[in-house]
């Protein structure tokens, strides 16, 4: 009777446990695009956009997400401030975090749910 009791804990144990993966990537693009013969200031540095949206792959006809109807590049940028006369972006970087949730499986993990976020970053600079 033990060894049952011990067995059912263990099998409760391994259905309920769940796993999260997050994977990242970025590009940058730096001070190439600045007219390095020019006076320049900054203006703000840091400014911000972000998008994001999360897939239910577990329901195969019924599932739910957020859509994102120009992509999420586009919908990031759209967030960014808008530009004045002789102001550009400098410093831009993307990145791009991806978050899986499911269960374990053999070959790594069975996602139930895909949730991606594009934020992108810049300073903005205005010509003199």
């Amino acid at each position: 009777m033990k060894k049952i009791g011990i067995f059912l804990v263990f099998i409760l144990l391994l259905s309920s446990c769940s796993i999260t993966q997050q994977t990242y990537s970025f590009e940058h693009h730096g001070t190439e695009s600045i007219k390095t013969d020019s006076n320049f200031k900054y203006v703000t540095r840091n400014v911000l956009g972000k998008a994001k949206t999360t897939y239910q792959v577990s329901s195969y006809r019924n599932y739910k997400q957020q859509i994102a109807p120009d992509g999420l590049l586009s919908e990031a940028k759209s967030r960014l401030p808008v530009l004045k006369d002789n102001q550009a972006f400098a410093n831009f970087s993307i990145d791009v975090i991806e978050t899986r949730h499911g269960s374990p499986s053999p070959a790594g993990i069975n996602t139930k749910e895909l949730t991606i976020e594009v934020v992108l970053s810049a300073d903005i600079i205005e010509y003199y």
